[in-house]
C-alpha cells in the first residue's frame, strides 16, 4: 500500500490557511477578488482534509491479484485489462506520473464498472499524491512484467 503524501496534505493545508489569512485582510479593499480567494481557499484546505482522512482510513494506491488501484475510490483496472504502462514526465509542468493504459476493447466496460460518462484512453497516477512514488512506480513495473508474462502463457 502507497499511502497518500503527507507533505501534498501539510502544502495544501498551509496554502489555504495563509490565503483565507490574505484575502481576509484585503476583504474591505478588494471584496470580489477577496470572496472568490476565500472560496478557493477553503476548498484547499477542504481538499487537504479529504486527503488527510483517506490516508488515516488506510485509503491508498496499491494492486492486488486482480489488478491495480487507479483513484481514492477504489476503482481497479484488472490486469487482463491493461495493455500498457508508462511513466510519463511533462515537459511544461515538470509533474510526473504513472500512466496505465487499458486495451482499447475494455475502455467501454472500465467506463461502466468506474461509472463515468465517457471512457478514458488512460488512467494517470499522479506521483505528487504518492508518498514513495518512484519506488511504486520501480514496484509495480516488475509486477506488470510478471502478469504480463504469465498472461502471455495462458
Amino acid at each position: 500500500m502507497y499511502r497518500i503524501s503527507l507533505l501534498l496534505i501539510l502544502g495544501l493545508f498551509i496554502i489555504g490557511i495563509l490565503m483565507c489569512l490574505v484575502f481576509l485582510m484585503a476583504f474591505l479593499d478588494v471584496m470580489f477578488v477577496s470572496i472568490l480567494g476565500l472560496i478557493f481557499s477553503l476548498f484547499t484546505i477542504g481538499y487537504s482534509i479529504y486527503l488527510w482522512r483517506k490516508r488515516n482510513e488506510g485509503e491508498g494506491f496499491y494492486w492486488d491479484d486482480e489488478g491495480i488501484v487507479i483513484d481514492l475510490k477504489g476503482n481497479k483496472v484488472y490486469w487482463d485489462e491493461i495493455e500498457e504502462i508508462k511513466f510519463f514526465k511533462s515537459s511544461s509542468t515538470n509533474m510526473r506520473s504513472t500512466v496505465i493504459y487499458p486495451h482499447y476493447t475494455n475502455h467501454e466496460k472500465i467506463r461502466i464498472r468506474i461509472k463515468k460518462l465517457s471512457p478514458t484512453p488512460e488512467h494517470s497516477i499522479d506521483w505528487i499524491l504518492i508518498e514513495k512514488p518512484k519506488d511504486y512506480h520501480k514496484n509495480l513495473m516488475k509486477v506488470w512484467e510478471e502478469k504480463r508474462n504469465s498472461l502471455k502463457l495462458k
